[in-house]
């Protein structure tokens, strides 16, 4: 399982705090140890397939096969805005 970071979410992810960025980077890694965190599925929302809460933070994430890539990391009162 591997997570690829888009350069917009990266670029996102730089802007963070860094105490932010450990929490997010701590995620990933938990989710990619335990089986047992599952994504939450989003809806109506294109290309996003998934999604991952951190905190007060989200990670719209695209799922294929053994691939995430990160499309967008955002506070969750501006993740969902277009």
């Amino acid at each position: 399982m591997k997570f690829i970071f888009t350069k917009y979410a990266e670029k996102q992810f730089r802007k963070l705090d860094f105490l932010v960025q450990k929490k997010i980077t701590e995620k990933l890694i938990q989710y990619k140890t335990n089986n047992k965190i599952t994504l939450k599925k989003v809806h109506n929302i294109e290309p996003a397939t998934h999604r991952i809460r951190v905190g007060n933070y989200r990670l719209l994430l695209y799922t294929q096969e053994n691939k995430h890539i990160i499309l967008k990391v955002a506070h969750r009162s501006e993740i969902y805005k277009t």
